[in-house]
């Protein structure tokens, strides 16, 4: 079955009657709030989100019925389940799909960087769409097409593109005339420099549109973050950039850098109560996977993310995920005994911090898709990856998600495609075709007369 977009909504009667008809259960103590409405508020803990933005006011004198989790089992599991299978059932039967493998590459070389994660991935890797962005799963930028076509009440570009799609226009159709709409603005702009300077003032509304969206876009290109944190009451969230890497060897300034951040070098008080750079080198100076996690908090101690639930000082990121964060003088220490390997570990030196929903917000205008997924996507290494990690999550959802990572393979040159066709691909072969004849017409007839 093609990867669904999971909303939480359609599960309220059967989390409700769970406990007397699947006998789930669960060691989590956490809550989902099922309002009068139907609505559920999910995440991890006290990190909620709201699938509702507005309440009936029929509803006012009702109250909010409380389901604990504790009845329900693994819900990420059983979300999974019917977003793979369409049933909540967690047994495996005769007639259920092979597992999904959309790189046999990726997958060799996990098994010899993680024979722990190795095993899961290949027990049964998966990753779905999901409604909103939540603690523990991921968020993946969109490309400026996918962003124009989705936010079409904000962007006077994204209404364009809109006005211009006939109904029944599929993927690849409304994708190049994005594309097309894209290079034309460019010219557009760029036809407006000079001396190789380009004024905001003189553009009109939507080439600024257009601008400020292209240059957010490329600083952001291809993303795929982990959410580490969010509170619905406050409207915060982080996530850490999973696919920046930066180095996989310490020099002694990094080494500084990620063990007690830029700050530590003026402050004696800080830097008495971190743990002994010479200590961590021991540990890490050889082998050490540090990423860039974001533009925000560059300057303090890096975010140390792993598997390992019994690390002491580890802390995880959201119940039910088994991702964790913190333990630093375990790790060391544990790299030290030989008990770990330096590549167990993930070390984020910044994270991007949103505001005021601005993650949610981010979400809804189309610069992001939340992604909800098995563990080791999120922890294990982006170390010269046969197959990009965005284009592998992109892939494991299925569905629209599969085939706008095809279109954007097209556009490089720097790898190798391979498209493995199951029975589920024909619907994205037959758009691949439909885009190449689209693509033929185009040199036949100049892109500039085709005028969107």
């Amino acid at each position: 079955m093609t990867a669904l977009v999971v909303r939480l909504i359609a599960l309220t009667v059967v989390l409700q009657r769970l406990e007397s008809t699947c006998g789930f259960t669960s060691p989590h103590a956490s809550r989902l709030a099922v309002s009068s409405r139907g609505s559920i508020l999910y995440a991890g803990a006290d990190n909620l989100y709201n699938d509702f933005d507005e309440k009936d006011d029929d509803d006012d004198e009702e109250e909010d019925e409380y389901i604990d989790t504790a009845e329900l089992g693994d819900w990420r599991t059983f979300r999974m389940n019917l977003a793979e299978t369409g049933t909540a059932s967690d047994k495996k039967t005769n007639s259920e799909a092979p597992r999904k493998s959309v790189s046999k590459e990726n997958e060799q070389l996990l098994r010899s960087q993680s024979k722990t994660l190795a095993e899961e991935y290949e027990s049964g890797i998966w990753a779905h769409e999901a409604p909103k962005p939540e603690v523990g799963g991921l968020v993946l930028r969109m490309p400026l097409e996918v962003e124009l076509y989705r936010n079409t009440k904000h962007s006077v570009m994204g209404k364009k593109l809109r006005a211009s799609i006939e109904e029944g226009d599929r993927i690849a159709l409304w994708y190049r005339k994005a594309q097309i709409m894209c290079e034309q603005q460019m010219k557009k702009i760029a036809g407006m420099a000079e001396e190789g300077q380009i004024d905001a003032s003189k553009l009109d509304e939507e080439s600024n549109d257009f601008l400020q969206m292209y240059l957010d876009n490329q600083e952001t290109w291809q993303e795929v973050c982990l959410v580490v944190d969010g509170n619905n009451a406050s409207g915060k969230a982080s996530a850490l950039v999973l696919n920046r890497p930066m180095a996989f060897k310490l020099t002694e300034n990094l080494a500084q850098l990620v063990l007690q951040g830029s700050m530590a070098r003026t402050n004696t008080v800080v830097k008495a109560n971190l743990p002994d750079l010479a200590h961590f080198m021991r540990a890490f100076g050889t082998e050490c996977a540090v990423y860039v996690g974001g533009p925000d908090k560059q300057d303090a101690p890096a975010t140390l993310i792993h598997g390992f639930k019994d690390l002491l000082g580890a802390k995880e990121v959201s119940p039910g995920t088994n991702i964790y964060m913190g333990g630093m003088d375990a790790a060391i220490q544990g790299v030290i005994d030989g008990e770990y390997k330096a590549l167990d570990f993930r070390f984020f030196v910044g994270k991007h911090c949103f505001e005021d929903n601005l993650l949610e917000l981010e979400c809804i205008l189309g610069k992001y898709q939340p992604i909800a997924c098995a563990r080791p996507l999120a922890l294990k290494q982006c170390i010269a990856l046969p197959k990009p990690l965005y284009h592998e999550v992109l892939e494991l959802c299925g569905g629209e998600l599969k085939m706008i990572s095809q279109l954007e393979l097209l556009k490089r040159d720097d790898i190798s495609i391979n498209l493995e066709v199951d029975e589920d691909d024909e619907d994205i072969l037959d758009e691949l075709d439909e885009l190449s004849k689209l693509e033929d017409d185009d040199e036949e007839e100049d892109d500039d007369d085709f005028v969107i």
